[in-house]
């Protein structure tokens, strides 16, 4: 993979792209996260780390990008011309039916998401959603894990309001389960957290 492109790094709230760029290279991460928004820097709807791609769709289906990613934190990423991307796929079939595969995932996973926001409230879905991001992006912190994002970016991501974000996070740590700082919500509880994230009610 190496010889496909150059390895460039990207510090901490950068952007990588922006949606309706013409340019058509995609990026495989080395090191680091990167969030995909749409809208603004603040909705995110998807999280990227190490051993994943962003921005092939532009280079399969030579439009304009249809989202923009940003580094979470520092990033690495091995950077491909959209032209030895395709030439690479249409030379390898292996690599080019998994990444099939993993897009479709990505789509199931999106899929799955949007069905849920009809289903289940606005806990379980903020639940789920941090105990998705700590196991993803989730850092040690002396009070238990951290996840480094606002309270905005997690209304955009798991498909509430940021007023019910701002209820439920006030609830969960009158409970124990999180705490809060600048920039970031840390999780000193599991236990609790997956339990609201299964669905039981917040009391």
């Amino acid at each position: 993979m190496e010889k496909l492109g150059h390895v460039t790094r990207y510090p901490a709230g950068s952007i990588l792209f922006g949606a309706g760029e013409l340019t058509d290279f995609v990026l495989l991460v080395r090191h680091g996260h990167v969030k995909i928004t749409t809208h603004s820097s603040e909705h995110i709807v998807a999280v990227r780390g190490p051993g994943e791609t962003v921005g092939e769709m532009a280079a399969i289906g030579r439009e304009p990008r249809s989202a923009s990613v940003y580094a979470l934190s520092e990033v690495e990423a091995l950077y491909v011309p959209g032209d030895v991307w395709l030439e690479f796929l249409y030379e390898h079939p292996r690599v080019m039916r998994a990444l099939l595969r993993h897009l479709h995932a990505r789509l199931k996973e999106a899929t799955r998401k949007q069905a849920e926001h009809g289903i289940i409230g606005a806990e379980q879905r903020l639940a789920r959603g941090l105990v998705e991001l700590a196991a993803k992006i989730g850092t040690p912190d002396e009070r238990g894990v951290c996840v480094a994002l606002n309270q905005r970016e997690l209304a955009g991501l798991v498909g509430v309001s940021r007023e019910s974000v701002s209820q439920v996070v006030k609830r969960l740590r009158a409970m124990g389960a999180v705490a809060t700082g600048r920039q970031r919500i840390i999780i000193t509880d599991e236990a609790i957290l997956a339990s609201v994230a299964d669905g039981n009610t917040i009391s």
